[in-house]
C-alpha cells in the first residue's frame, strides 16, 4: 500500500532554480564581463564605468566618457565641419563613404 503510493507519486510543483542562473533586474544591477560579480549601477556609475573588483572598463559613448574626464565648458568640438576625402583614390570609397553617412 504505502509502495503503491510511493510509485505513484506526483512530480514536485517547487520550482528548482539552476544556481548558475540568477534573474537580474536590467535597471539596478549589471554584470562584469571579465570577473563576473554583479555590480549595483550607481557604484559603477561613480567609479566612472569602472569595475571596483578587477579595473575591468565598460564601454561608454565617447560623448559621456569625455563628460566624465574633462572639467566642464573645457571641451569644445573642432571637427564639425570635416569633409571628408579620398587622398589614395580608391575606387569603392566614394560608395563605401555614402553608405556609412547613411548609417550614422
Amino acid at each position: 500500500m504505502i509502495v503503491d503510493k510511493i510509485k505513484k507519486r506526483e512530480p514536485s510543483k517547487v520550482n528548482i532554480i539552476n544556481k548558475n542562473q540568477v534573474d537580474i533586474p536590467i535597471d539596478k544591477w549589471v554584470k562584469c564581463e571579465k570577473c563576473k560579480e554583479i555590480i549595483y549601477k550607481e557604484d559603477l556609475r561613480k567609479n566612472l564605468s569602472i569595475c571596483p573588483n578587477c579595473g575591468h572598463y565598460f564601454r561608454v559613448h565617447i560623448g559621456k566618457r569625455i563628460e566624465m574626464i574633462a572639467d566642464e565648458g573645457t571641451y569644445e568640438r573642432f571637427d564639425l565641419n570635416i569633409d571628408t576625402t579620398n587622398p589614395l583614390g580608391l575606387e569603392d570609397y566614394p560608395k563605401k563613404l555614402k553608405r556609412l553617412i547613411e548609417i550614422t
